[in-house]
């Protein structure tokens, strides 16, 4: 596709330049790889100029820093919770966006990508570009894309009513991890999000790739995408999403967001990943961090105790050389969770970056492996701190 493909798209038919920016909103549940998708849209020559707005859950945000788009196109909506006032902070920053689009030649954009958390409602984002005036007079929703999780999605849809509420209000269900999963298992998801959603595009990618141009294809309902403009219908099916669900008898989802500081050794965090996976995290549903592993920056990804292999980046995207963790779940402890740093600091057995054994350092290892052996110590008093913001 050539470059500016999908702005171009969206040109009036009197042949004159729309008046408002393009808007996708990528949504899905924790882990889907919603993330790695819009890193896959931003390499598309046609969103080369994309600006991006990422919802963050949690009081240290990552996703923003591990966005491929200049930091002057990039827009962070703190702690990005499933309260009421999300949508409020999304519409700050678009406007702080189209403010400040003639600043500098990098923060000029042609379209916005706007990255849901993964315990997001979409429903509020989507109302706020349909019907706030001072959005929607600068702003234009081309359509809802759900990421979900051919490996654990159909799990997370039993358990929680999120996930379905963000393939419920999907024009496009995108089936990620595909790569993962056998051809039955991915009939399996397709036949499910038909039922949940027939009216919706269903999509497959295998690898974290993706086209822009299949993927951000304009929703039935849009003005602009050639069929009758449908916002009146939209907005009452969004109503009624709005109403559906109740809150989960086993409790709110809360985060837990860990800063360590100095470096962590290579098999310290190799320890801690399978330690935190196997025996601390019964309650998790996500985590995911970047960490300073013996001065290289590694990013970390888990979804349940699934753990993904640990990936090097090429740079740190930002200043800050602190290792960040966020941990979103039910029923963990934080004074738990901060004990299992410990492991952070192992050598294993060997001197320190190199692999010569050295008796004080196995020892070492040896007594964290000992505190994991052990069984986890009953919830005390002191819960996570749940996300308000």
């Amino acid at each position: 596709m050539e470059g500016g493909g999908l702005a171009m798209q969206h040109d009036r038919l009197d042949g004159t330049a729309p008046t408002r920016m393009p808007v996708w909103v990528v949504t899905g549940f924790l882990g889907s790889g919603k993330t790695t998708l819009l890193n896959a849209l931003l390499r598309d020559a046609a969103l080369s100029q994309a600006a991006v707005v990422v919802g963050e859950y949690g009081e240290v945000g990552l996703d923003h820093v591990l966005v491929s788009a200049p930091r002057k196109r990039v827009r962070l909506v703190d702690s990005g919770c499933i309260c009421g006032h999300v949508q409020d902070e999304i519409a700050a920053r678009l406007l702080d966006l189209d403010e400040h689009r003639h600043d500098s030649p990098d923060a000029g954009f042609d379209c916005v990508l706007i990255e849901t958390s993964g315990l997001a409602d979409p429903v509020p984002i989507v109302q706020l570009l349909l019907t706030d005036a001072a959005v929607s007079r600068r702003f234009e929703l081309r359509s809802v894309v759900t990421v979900f999780d051919a490996v654990r999605g159909l799990e997370q849809l039993d358990e929680h009513p999120e996930a379905a509420k963000q393939v419920a209000v999907a024009d496009t269900l995108l089936i990620s991890k595909t790569d993962l999963a056998g051809d039955a298992a991915v009939e399996a998801v397709r036949e499910r999000l038909r039922v949940l959603n027939p009216a919706a595009r269903v999509l497959a990618a295998a690898y974290g790739r993706a086209e822009a141009g299949g993927v951000l294809a304009p929703a039935a309902w849009s003005a602009t995408s050639g069929a009758p403009a449908g916002v009146s219908e939209r907005l009452a099916d969004l109503a009624r999403m709005a109403e559906s669900g109740g809150a989960d008898e086993r409790g709110p989802i809360r985060t837990l967001s860990l800063v360590h500081e100095g470096e962590i050794t290579q098999p310290g965090l190799v320890l801690w990943l399978n330690l935190f996976a196997s025996v601390r995290a019964a309650g998790m549903l996500r985590m995911k961090g970047l960490v300073n592993v013996e001065g290289r920056p590694v990013a970390i990804h888990a979804v349940q105790r699934v753990l993904s292999e640990p990936v090097e980046l090429e740079a740190w995207p930002d200043e800050d050389r602190r290792s960040r963790i966020v941990i979103i779940a039910r029923g963990m402890d934080e004074v738990d969770i901060r004990g299992t740093f410990e492991a952070f600091r192992t050598e294993a057995g060997r001197a320190r970056r190199n692999m010569t054994l050295d008796p004080a350092n196995y020892e070492h290892f040896r007594r964290v492996m000992e505190t994991f052996r052990r069984p986890a110590a009953a919830p005390s008093a002191r819960p996570l701190e749940e996300s308000t913001r």
